[in-house]
């Protein structure tokens, strides 16, 4: 008996100073040892003050998946009955008073309601994850609304969980494709020579439509995508260097050819109306008419050139209207266009 006396009084000396400890933890903010001292002996038979204790540090250290499992060992221990009922009148639809229910049930329900919370806030992109979590969210928020507990400040944070799995959701790139048809104005440029090695520069300015589209990949914020589209048109071109020949000129020669590249945008609104830049390539082909003077002729190979454009998309719906404005890279030519598209 001596024996058994001393043993219990070791043991209650024990614990009283390890309740102690976790007390003189927490009035200092020593969030870490609480932590520490509960993860050396987790399954030990804690007093529900010292549960409470370890929960508040858990929670300031955010470790909320740990919390959330202390919290449910604490609904189970102290308040199984309650919780049972509670749940099985919500499941029937009944009338709930939360009167009928602790304050302390009900703190409990808001630490796993917020824990959950803070636990998809931190989720940078969506999964199954994010839906298993959300489950318990929405469990427990439907919980505290039944006892009309923090009415105000659980539908406020339901807002803010509801804005971020938003996020989360709007952050995924999706598949994007539309045509377009634009009415267009490009430039090429063409040498005209004489034999006696005298020479001039032509500019050939050409209007007509590119009928195309872009495919790519698009989320709530950014455009990525390859825009293409076939080119047809015509243009005129004169000789200004009156010194060198004399009523040189052309109009409505036919041009044709491809323009197609990258591009990249910006959403700027929730209609998805976008700026942004395009990197295109223009291959164009058009064939000037030689001089009737026998002394000149014409230099002109099917054109190559590599343009930087600035991009616009003002968009209805599915359809949209265009614009494109753009310079020849190390050229002085320039090209814009004008028209309309659609998604499909």
């Amino acid at each position: 008996m001596v024996l058994i006396s001393l043993f219990l009084s070791l043991f209650m000396v024990s614990a009283g100073a390890a309740s102690s400890g976790l007390k003189q933890a927490i009035k200092s903010k020593n969030y870490q040892q609480i932590s520490d001292t509960y993860q050396k002996d987790m399954q030990k038979n804690y007093s529900r003050e010292e549960l409470i204790i370890i929960s508040y540090s858990l929670r300031k250290l955010k470790f909320f998946r740990q919390d959330i499992k202390l919290n449910i060992r604490i609904i189970n221990k102290h308040y199984s009955a309650k919780h049972k009922k509670l749940l099985n009148s919500i499941k029937r639809g009944d009338s709930i008073d939360g009167d009928d229910y602790p304050e302390a049930l009900k703190v409990l329900y808001w630490n796993l309601f917020t824990s959950y919370g803070e636990i998809i806030k931190g989720y940078d992109e969506d999964s199954k994850l994010v839906e298993a979590d959300n489950k318990y969210f929405t469990l427990f928020s439907k919980i505290l609304s039944e006892l009309e507990f923090r009415e105000g400040k659980v539908d406020k944070y339901n807002d803010a969980i509801i804005a971020h799995r938003q996020y989360l959701t709007n952050k995924i790139f999706h598949f994007k494709k539309s045509w377009s048809l634009l009415y267009v104005s490009w430039q090429q440029d063409a040498t005209l020579k004489s034999d006696s090695g005298e020479e001039a520069g032509l500019i050939v300015t050409n209007k007509g439509f590119c009928v195309g589209g872009d495919v790519g990949y698009e989320n709530y914020l950014y455009h990525f995508y390859f825009d293409g589209c076939l080119l047809y048109g015509s243009g005129g071109v004169k000789n200004n260097d009156q010194d060198l020949i004399e009523n040189y000129q052309q109009s409505n020669v036919p041009a044709y050819g491809i323009k197609a590249g990258p591009g990249a945008s910006i959403i700027v609104s929730s209609s998805k109306s976008r700026i942004g830049i395009k990197l295109p390539m223009i291959y164009s082909v058009q064939k000037l008419t030689t001089p009737s003077d026998p002394g000149f002729s014409i230099d002109q190979d099917a054109s190559l050139t590599f343009i930087g454009s600035l991009y616009s998309r003002w968009q209805f719906n599915k359809w949209y209207f265009q614009t494109e404005f753009g310079k020849y890279l190390k050229q002085e030519q320039t090209f814009w266009g004008l028209g309309i598209g659609k998604e499909f």
